[in-house]
């Protein structure tokens, strides 16, 4: 029996306007604008998955090394590299936001 035809997968990466578009709507408005722009910069900068943003500590930073561990889809850890400057700008939110915890 021959194996049914695949359609075509519609997913694909959004475009650099699509991606203005959305960073733009995310810094006008919503209830909390800083984390929002976060949020997004961490997807840009890791394309980790919205479960890795959710359960991301700041245990899971590591300034020095300029990474940041994420757990992924089943349990699948990884550390996935981030500029120094959204690094630092992660830390500082944490600190604001009463992150006790020492990170590296």
């Amino acid at each position: 029996m021959a194996k049914p035809r695949r359609l075509p997968n519609p997913r694909r990466a959004p475009t650099c306007d699509e991606t203005d578009q959305i960073n733009e709507a995310a810094r006008a408005s919503g209830d909390d604008v800083v984390l929002d722009v976060l949020l997004l910069c961490l997807h840009t900068e890791t394309a980790s998955r919205r479960g890795s943003a959710l359960g991301l500590r700041a245990a899971d930073l590591d300034v020095r090394n300029r990474q940041v561990h994420l757990t992924e889809k089943a349990g699948t850890q990884r550390w996935q590299p981030i500029t120094l400057g959204f690094a630092r700008h992660l830390l500082a939110f944490a600190g604001a936001r009463g992150s006790s915890v020492a990170v590296g």
